[in-house]
């Protein structure tokens, strides 16, 4: 692995929630804003507030914070050490190996770190990015693994939320038909890499687990609602397999790539679909009755032009 560049590490302390600091690490639109002043966040290190402030443009008492999140950088590098021998990484949005389609597709909205266990480099293969309820019927879960084998027919990986139900029937599935594999994770990346065989999977090439939370944070519906705007972003599309009318963070996730633009959504009106998946089509979801028909999956240029969002400082 080559080493961490400066600016990788000056972005990482940035945002970084390992260690306990005196000052609230940038959240994502604050971190963005400031890229935007400071394309290498390298040029931060070894400054004082007052410096900052002035190669950064910002105020004093922000230049103060970001100064203090810097300071940081000793007892930050022993704990990525310590994640790093339990085989956790972490990327960074300026390292080369950040996915792209991530910046693209979420703009200031992505996340500025990923904290990954395996090869992040399957995030950049096309994957059909699979979601649906963790209660799942057995007749949708047929439907998820007739969909993931098409997927490995078309030499296409699969990513999912890794949350019970379609999740991990869609995972479990796209290891046994050969396709790689992509789990974004609301919950303890940690305590996931603990399971034999999600370390074999890993070990062997055809598994990346990955979470823009800390890798012990518990699950919350927050982070569940981030964790499927990453499902989305690295989708070429999207296939829904059942979802619920109108709640649930099935339904919420479509509807939000729906409305911006994230990535084509296909969603399932065969037997098996949830009571939502007909009111998906009717916000503009492309309606899907047979797996087959799920490839070629739709051109991700053709879905619809999300409205610019404009960077406020934000500092």
């Amino acid at each position: 692995m080559p080493p961490r560049s400066d600016g990788s590490l000056a972005a990482l302390l940035l945002v970084q929630r390992l260690v306990e600091v005196d000052a609230r690490p940038l959240k994502a639109s604050e971190y963005w804003s400031l890229l935007e002043r400071v394309p290498d966040p390298a040029r931060l290190l070894g400054l004082d507030a007052a410096a900052i402030a002035e190669v950064g443009g910002i105020g004093a008492d922000d230049a103060e914070r970001i100064a203090r999140l810097l300071e940081a950088a000793p007892g930050f590098a022993f704990q990525m050490d310590d994640l790093q021998q339990g085989g956790i990484r972490l990327v960074a949005s300026v390292d080369p190996d950040y996915p792209a389609h991530l910046r693209e597709r979420l703009g200031p909205t992505a996340p500025p770190v990923l904290h990954v266990a395996g090869d992040i480099a399957l995030a950049d293969r096309q994957l059909l990015g699979v979601v649906g309820s963790r209660d799942v019927s057995p007749a949708g879960a047929e439907v998820v693994v007739r969909a993931v084998g098409q997927a490995a027919l078309h030499d296409t990986g699969v990513v999912a939320g890794g949350a019970e139900g379609v999740d991990q029937i869609a995972m479990q599935a796209a290891l046994g038909a050969g396709a790689a594999v992509v789990g974004v994770l609301a919950d303890s990346l940690l305590r996931a890499t603990r399971d034999p065989e999600v370390r074999r999977a890993i070990s062997s090439g055809r598994m990346c687990l990955c979470t823009p939370y800390k890798p012990t944070a518990g699950f919350t519906v927050a982070n569940a609602m981030g964790r499927n705007k990453v499902v989305y972003a690295l989708s070429a599309a999207t296939f829904v397999v059942a979802a619920d009318a109108e709640r649930g963070g099935t339904w919420a996730g479509a509807v939000e790539a729906l409305r911006h633009g994230s990535a084509p959504v296909l969603v399932w009106t065969g037997p098996g679909s949830g009571a939502g998946n007909a009111q998906l089509v009717t916000h503009g979801a492309h309606p899907v009755s047979t797996t087959r028909a799920l490839f070629p999956l739709p051109n991700p240029e053709d879905r619809p032009t999300p409205s610019p969002t404009q960077l406020g400082l934000g500092l």
